[in-house]
């Protein structure tokens, strides 16, 4: 029995001293989440299990044509300390960098939270966050071996499960689409409420806005002549038209071609 009781603790003395121990994580948080079209979700950049650390440069990649980063802001982990702090969004490359370093002498253990992103959902669809570059150092500017792991965004539309679960829903409807010189906008309501209209950009810019008067109380139908709300001719490209009330929308990809 002391034989068999020696043989573990050298078991875990070996373990420890060959690099056994659990490594330290860098990972997006949560794993998987849903937004809404247009709305704006937060993910997190989280470590854990870490010793000695003092700085890090990270890279995530994205979809810039179905999220917008809005912005970013530091986490708790390093909040004891004075730190320097930046970020740089790339949307045409699809990566958003944060760099941060304590300031001076000294260094962190634990867990915590790294940085926190607000991103704007833009397309109806499924995207991966994925950290492309994690440097890790300690206090003598070694580099801190790190698990990585990503995320997934499920941007939801008019299509999500919660809009099929309504029987009664709206139905908003363009013609043709793709088009060229113009669309009729068709929007048939179960309400007898006033409605609201607006055609966003892919890049989430609302380029035009309307509050129309409904027919019978209940449909709507207009002509859309690709321009926005100031009369300006607009590029083609991917709009998301939107119809209906603050807390119940309906959206329609319009796709103009010229």
């Amino acid at each position: 029995m002391k034989k068999f009781i020696s043989h573990i603790f050298v078991l875990i003395f070996v373990c420890r001293v060959t690099g056994f121990a659990q490594q330290p994580v860098v990972k997006v948080s949560p794993a998987e989440m849903d937004i809404e079209l247009f709305t704006i979700g937060e993910v997190f950049v989280h470590v854990e299990n870490i010793s000695g650390f003092r700085a890090y440069s990270i890279s995530l990649s994205y979809d810039s044509q179905k999220l917008r980063c809005l912005n970013i802001t530091r986490g708790n982990f390093f909040s004891g300390w004075n730190t320097f702090f930046f970020t740089q969004i790339d949307s045409n490359a699809n990566i958003l960098t944060v760099d941060e370093a304590i300031l001076g002498t000294g260094y962190q253990n634990g867990s915590g939270d790294l940085f926190k992103v607000q991103m704007q959902g833009l397309s109806e669809g499924e995207v991966n966050i994925d950290i492309v570059n994690s440097d890790l150092r300690d206090t003598l500017n070694n580099s801190i071996q790190v698990q990585t792991e990503g995320g997934i965004i499920h941007i939801l539309g008019p299509t999500s499960v919660t809009d099929a679960k309504n029987v009664n829903k709206d139905v908003l409807t363009a013609h043709p689409n793709p088009f060229n010189s113009y669309t009729r906008i068709e929007f048939n309501s179960n309400k007898n409420l006033e409605t609201e209209l607006a055609i966003f950009s892919i890049t989430g810019e609302k380029v035009f806005f309307s509050k129309p008067q409904l027919m019978n109380s209940k449909n709507y139908s207009f002509i859309w002549n690709g321009k926005d709300t100031n009369g300006n001719t607009l590029p083609s490209g991917i709009y998301i038209l939107t119809a209906g009330l603050k807390d119940e929308r309906q959206t329609f990809k319009l796709i103009m071609l010229k």
